[in-house]
């Protein structure tokens, strides 16, 4: 089994868009986004998503299982960079492909030197919440108005890296 995670190229709006919806219709419960919405948006805004973020996909065996983004935070996050979009499809989730696909944000986030990483998630997706503390992450504190969803709250979790 070969796993393989690469940072998108601005050439596979096509693939972003499949990775982003399979994750929305899988797992609605744990994105500000919204399946319905964002199956309709063309083309152009998919490639705009590859322009204004780093989008990394996870293969194994040359089929797509998982999804990372990260960017630069904004002031208020409290951290470097901000991860978010973070899906595995559910037939790999619990075998280690998250710390996989951590270890290469990791990497990417030390070469541009965030080295406070933020995420934010939903406080009733307790999953979610345990699988982030288990790979380092720790809760920022009290829940925090989403952007993406007025009138829903987010749990800001922080992890710390080393040079």
């Amino acid at each position: 089994m070969q796993i393989k995670i690469e940072k998108a190229s601005a050439t596979e709006a096509e693939r972003l868009k499949s990775l982003r919806l399979a994750a929305l219709k899988d797992a609605p419960y744990a994105y500000g986004a919204v399946y319905e919405v964002d199956k309709d948006k063309p083309i152009s805004f998919w490639q705009q998503a590859l322009t204004g973020s780093n989008w990394f996909f996870t293969s194994i065996d040359g089929v797509d299982i998982g999804l990372i983004g990260v960017e630069k935070a904004a002031k208020d996050r409290g951290s470097d960079c901000w991860i978010f979009g973070w899906w595995i499809a559910h037939s790999f989730r619990g075998q280690g492909v998250a710390a996989l696909m951590l270890n290469a944000i990791d990497k990417f986030c030390i070469e541009n030197k965030w080295l406070k990483q933020g995420l934010g998630v939903w406080p009733e997706n307790k999953r979610a919440i345990a699988a982030y503390l288990k790979l380092g992450f720790i809760a920022g504190g009290e829940p925090i108005p989403s952007r993406s969803k007025p009138g829903q709250l987010y749990l800001p979790m922080y992890r710390n890296l080393s040079i």
